[in-house]
């Protein structure tokens, strides 16, 4: 049976922006859909591209707290301001709000999370994407999808974090709970998935495997290998956090030496990957050194471990390079090499994405001396440490 792809985008993606100043940028999912069409990844038969629509409030229960999710929509509708919080609004005109200081205990109207108009549309649209893909590989009408601005994966329960509002992933996976199946969610992304541990830490249905840069040098502060799931759960939560300064050649390998025997004893029906792209070097906000090298490996050996896998984004401050990475994602995904039939052309010169290497991949980099040991001999611990701890959990020897 043929490969059946589904590339899940929506124009008003890029409509949205925290701020300004905000290193979040949504447009980051325009850049990718562009990039993947100027490189031939789309008009493919078995491909389609598929927009979604916004999920519903009782969609978004399976996880969230009501009262949250209710603040979270009444709060975007007037984008509420630190002038309207301090002085406060008028409750007549949006019942149920809350006003002032006390919204922040929704994780709203903070630097990371601040409250812009559409706000709600925007989450509840991202959400809508990757519950999509979720459904589509249920149902057998794909193999592959992916949702670039998905993988929010800090969002909790009860307040957003860390630039979530609502964890799609989480509500993807409670819908796929409610189904029967059982789910593998691999994160690649440089920060740790604390909003999905969070979620799934006593269940034994999901296995959550989190690669990512330590706590001890980024936030969320968390993430460490001795955090391996509670109860019926114990042994399938699994971090594996890196030292700072990690290039690909230690990324790469920790990540094989732990995550295909723990899929492979898991046997998931599906794997939910987050392919976040801020372990790039360039990244403003992480302190990882790999390229897009060791992201294509590690995609790769994603993409061997299951049939059926639904992408989403994820981190990646440095827009360019992770459109970059994404494209590249988007082809590894569907056994495709991307080939740009405008380069060298009037009109194919190089763009933000090319610029600095003229092609998508990256030149090969990788760390040397005192950096190599330090950063080879974290990962070598915590590795031991997975194998002597979790794997005898799933009966892997």
């Amino acid at each position: 049976m043929e490969l059946q792809s589904v590339f899940i985008y929506s124009d008003e993606f890029a409509q949205y922006e925290y701020s300004p100043t905000h290193p979040f940028k949504p447009i980051r999912a325009k850049l990718t859909y562009e990039l993947c069409r100027r490189y031939n990844l789309l008009d493919r038969p078995w491909i389609k591209i598929i927009q979604p629509e916004p999920l519903r409030l009782n969609q978004l229960t399976v996880f969230h707290d009501e009262e949250y999710i209710r603040t979270l929509a009444i709060a975007s509708l007037g984008g509420l301001t630190p002038e309207m919080m301090e002085y406060g609004l008028n409750p007549g005109e949006h019942p149920g709000l809350v006003v002032g200081p006390e919204i922040l205990r929704f994780g709203l109207g903070t630097e990371e999370n601040p409250i812009f108009i559409g706000m709600y549309d925007y989450a509840a649209l991202t959400a809508g994407a990757t519950y999509l893909g979720a459904e589509l590989l249920a149902t057998g009408e794909a193999d592959i999808a992916f949702n670039p601005l998905g993988g929010f994966h800090h969002a909790a329960h009860d307040h957003a974090e860390g630039f979530c509002y609502i964890n799609d992933v989480a509500v993807a996976i409670c819908h796929l709970l409610k189904r029967g199946l059982k789910i593998a969610f691999i994160d690649i992304d440089a920060h740790h998935s604390n909003g999905v541990q969070d979620a799934f830490y006593e269940e034994d249905r999901v296995l959550t495997i989190s690669i990512h840069e330590s706590g001890k040098t980024l936030y969320p502060w968390s993430g460490f290998e001795n955090e391996i799931g509670k109860g019926k759960g114990r042994g399938f939560n699994v971090n594996i956090p890196l030292a700072a300064d990690s290039d690909d050649e230690v990324y790469v390998h920790a990540f094989k030496e732990t995550v295909p025997p723990l899929v492979k004893a898991f046997d998931p029906a599906l794997i939910i990957a987050e392919l976040g792209a801020d372990t790039h070097v360039s990244d403003p906000l992480t302190h990882l050194s790999m390229t897009n090298n060791g992201f294509c490996d590690t995609v790769k050996v994603i993409k061997s471990l299951s049939p059926r896998i639904l992408a989403v984004g994820g981190g990646g401050y440095d827009l360019y390079k992770t459109a970059r990475s994404w494209t590249l994602a988007w082809s590894i995904l569907n056994e495709l090499e991307p080939k740009d039939d405008f380069l060298g052309t009037v009109g194919g010169m190089m763009f933000g994405p090319e610029l600095d290497v003229g092609s998508l991949k990256d030149k090969t980099h990788y760390s040397t001396g005192a950096v190599k040991e330090k950063t080879w001999g974290e990962a070598e611990r915590v590795v031991n440490y997975i194998k002597k701890v979790v794997f005898p959990i799933h009966g892997i020897r």
